[in-house]
């Protein structure tokens, strides 16, 4: 199928559709008007010509009839067997002449002649043919046979006779007394008024028919204009649902399926030409978060507008689609190389980043935009988008238009493989939890762990949280996998109760999460199916996770400090937090990103930030928490800043669950690590256990609340 070479293409074509369709119409109704005149005419000009042979017929008929019936009345009494064997006499001529104009001239009849049976004339009102003969055509005969014939008057007539013009002769046999013909009678008469009074009736017949086609052309002409503005509605239906079929319903740009046909023309062409041509995939940056502020209809309209703009920023030749939701695309031939692209982009970035009014609000919109370049990173119309997509993803993390490049692609056949084996490693529960002690940097007690996964894979060997949480956030498994180390870190909070060892736990929870209105329903599930106090299990979060979707992200997290989870902003620094937002959410502990932490005694910079945040933290009233503590300097340094919790490799790698109760009790024992003159051991008691008392158990048994399998980002 042909498809408009853009929208403004289409609505041109459209538009000058609209402009000639009244005169198509007129057009095409005068065609049909003209055809059916002109058949009416045909029609018209047939009937006339068989009409006009018709007074011809109908003339002679006419004179036939009455040379008949003079025949067989008037001359048949009057006339004797004598008169038709030779010449009559004078004195019977003068006879004959009286009876003639009496009776026979009369009514048109100009002439008469009496033939006898070998054809001699023996009376003729013109008494010169008196006497003479028909020559070779036999009388009697013709009278029998009732010939007619037309022929011009002769200059001799007779009086009476018309001179000149054209004369109708008819016979007809005369029998006398006897039914055995005894000769002939010829009538001569005026063609002209035997014509004229048929002519008069074919005049009449003519216009009684003119005027029935005339109402028949009337009656019949609104018809033409009716088929017309049928076929035209017709047409311009389907325009519209061919411009439905291939446009977006709300920007009136490209849709998809336009949009791949047209890369794969510019593809054509690009091959032919030897050029290049860039496809670049654009998002709009917290989109969400706008539509649910301020509504769908506010969020339809900021789209609209993103549509115009986008429109107005790139030159004439390139074309915008909106592919869904807050997604757009755009193909841009004939594109200087990968600078060109990425100039292009910018300014399309710069010019959706105008301040929009959304719902009488200002509303700033940021948008990410990946770029695909033909030939270089695909040569059909999925590669390229796929590229575009991949580079996207890239752009929201730096902020920037990215060009695809083979590193930022997560999704070689590897990786789609591996990322089936995860699945099955999740649901088969092949999926290690470890876990990292904490302890309080004033007592030097172990107090909880975090829990950290790790993939022994059977091929690959272990697998760190680096190498397979990305495919998980990629693939969708990101949640099932964050529900499974949750089930399994509770399971083993419980066991090391059982123990002795009453430790809290610490468990990653991710976007996916936060955005789960029953997350919380699923958290209270496992608390109660493993019989774990809530103040024992810790959830960490990241800013940038808090910021995905503030308003959701702080009611599942209302909703989990209610049931009496612990709440820890984790990599505090690393993100673009807002301290004012920070404050109204109900966060428990501030973990230091550990970059700041390695550095802390290389760095000053590093320092002043590490004091900020305790200070910041415990001003706030949270607990703060120090990751990445490597060794007994940082340890020192942390304590006289006065930094709550330490954690790192200077207390102990991850390890498994069965491990920690024998690496407490073993170190705790041999006092092997020295923390300013006290041990490693467990709070509590000086035997370093303590079991959890039945008060501690403030949730009711368990009930059958199921564990969704929904996704998430982080672990």
């Amino acid at each position: 199928m042909h498809l408009p070479a853009s929208r403004s293409a289409l609505r041109a074509r459209l538009s000058r559709g609209r402009g000639h369709g009244r005169a198509d119409e007129l057009r095409l109704t005068g065609r049909l008007a003209l055809f059916a005149a002109l058949v009416l005419l045909a029609v018209a000009g047939l009937l006339l010509a068989l009409m006009h042979q018709d007074p011809v017929n109908d003339s002679e008929q006419t004179a036939r009839v009455q040379t008949k019936f003079i025949a067989d009345s008037v001359l048949r009494q009057q006339l004797r067997r004598q008169d038709l064997r030779s010449p009559v006499s004078a004195s019977r001529r003068r006879v004959l002449d009286r009876l003639f104009d009496r009776q026979i001239l009369v009514d048109g009849v100009v002439g008469a002649s009496l033939y006898g049976p070998r054809g001699q004339i023996t009376y003729s009102t013109d008494h010169a043919l008196i006497g003479s003969r028909l020559g070779d055509v036999n009388a009697l005969a013709a009278a029998q046979h009732t010939q007619l014939s037309k022929a011009p008057a002769g200059g001799g007539s007779s009086p009476g006779t018309a001179a000149g013009g054209e004369l109708l002769h008819t016979f007809a046999p005369l029998t006398l007394r006897s039914p055995a013909p005894a000769g002939a009678v010829e009538l001569s008469q005026a063609y002209a008024p035997l014509a004229g009074f048929t002519d008069l009736s074919a005049v009449l017949l003519i216009a009684v028919i003119a005027l029935a086609m005339l109402a028949l052309y009337v009656s019949i002409s609104p018809a033409p204009r009716r088929v017309a503005k049928r076929l035209r509605a017709q047409m311009e239906q389907i325009e519209q649902m061919e411009h439905r079929a291939f446009h977006d319903t709300l920007t009136g740009l490209p849709n998809r399926s336009l949009f791949q046909n047209r890369v794969e023309q510019a593809l054509e062409a690009a091959r032919r030409d030897g050029g290049a041509l860039a496809v670049m995939l654009m998002d709009l940056d917290r989109f969400k978060e706008i539509n649910d502020t301020f509504g769908h209809q506010s969020g339809d309209q900021l789209l609209a507008e993103v549509g115009v703009h986008l429109s107005k920023a790139l030159r004439p030749n390139d074309i915008v689609a909106r592919l869904g939701g807050d997604e757009f695309a755009i193909l841009a031939p004939s594109v200087a190389g990968s600078l060109g692209a990425v100039a292009l982009g910018e300014r399309a970035v710069e010019d959706v980043q105008r301040s929009h009014k959304v719902a009488g609000v200002e509303v700033d919109v940021n948008a990410s935009i990946g770029i695909a370049m033909f030939p270089h990173h695909g040569n059909d119309v999925d590669a390229l988008l796929r590229c575009a997509d991949i580079a996207m993803y890239a752009s929201k993390v730096s902020g920037v238009p990215t060009l695809y490049a083979r590193e930022l692609d997560h999704h070689s056949a590897d990786r789609l493989a591996l990322a089936s084996q995860l699945r099955r490693a999740i649901t088969q529960r092949e999926i290690t939890v470890c876990y990292q002690p904490k302890a309080d940097l004033e007592s030097g007690q172990i107090t909880s762990v975090e829990a950290l996964v790790r993939w022994d894979h059977a091929e690959h060997g272990l697998l760190s949280p680096d190498t397979f949480i990305p495919l998980a956030e990629q693939t969708g498994l990101i949640r099932p996998l964050t529900s499974y180390v949750l089930d399994t870190a509770l399971e083993q909070c419980r066991a090391w109760r059982s123990e002795g060892l009453n430790l809290a736990v610490a468990v990653n929870i991710t976007g996916r999460d936060l955005l789960d209105q029953r997350f919380a329903e699923e958290v209270k599930y496992l608390l109660r199916k493993w019989d774990v106090m809530p103040s024992r299990l810790e959830l960490e979060i990241t800013e940038n996770t808090v910021l995905t979707d503030p308003i959701r992200a702080r009611s599942v997290l209302m909703a989990l400090s209610e049931l009496g989870v612990r709440l820890a902003i984790d990599d505090f620094g690393s993100g673009n937090s807002s301290l004012g937002y920070l404050k109204r959410l109900p966060i428990n502990v501030l973990k230091i990103d550990k970059s700041f932490v390695l550095q802390m005694h290389a760095n000053d910079d590093d320092a002043v930030i590490v004091r900020s945040t305790i200070d910041l933290g415990h001003n706030l009233g949270l607990k703060v928490v120090a990751e990445g503590v490597s060794s007994v300097t940082a340890w020192d340094r942390l304590r006289q800043l006065g930094c709550d919790i330490a954690q790192g490799y200077y207390l102990s790698k991850p390890v498994p669950g069965s491990q920690v109760a024998k690496l407490i009790n073993a170190e705790a024992a041999r006092g092997a690590i020295p923390l300013r003159g006290r041990r490693l051991g467990l709070a509590g008691s000086a035997s370093g256990a303590r079991l959890a008392s039945p008060n501690e158990r403030v949730l009711e048994s368990p009930v059958a609340v199921p564990v969704r399998d929904v996704s998430s980002q982080r672990v």
